[in-house]
């Protein structure tokens, strides 16, 4: 179950801050490092803010290679 006050948050007096943090897939690996996105996560996490989702982007760099970055949208 979960608690009442997380289903209904109380509002707060100050605005809520979001914050967008890139990470990028390597130029010629394509992937995303997973080590890296799990220090990402945990580093926000440690300084209070909260994971809300992420945003996946595809470009094409020279042409022929795909360059991946994917956007995490923090909150707090």
């Amino acid at each position: 179950m979960i608690p009442a006050q997380l289903m209904n948050p109380q509002p707060s007096n100050e605005p809520q801050q979001y914050k967008v943090f890139p990470l990028a897939t390597g130029l010629f690996s394509g992937t995303l490092n997973p080590v890296k996105l799990e220090e990402a996560l945990n580093s926000h996490a440690r300084d209070g803010w909260s994971f809300v989702k992420s945003i996946h982007e595809t470009k094409k760099v020279l042409g022929i290679f795909s360059r991946e970055a994917h956007f995490l949208i923090f909150r707090r």
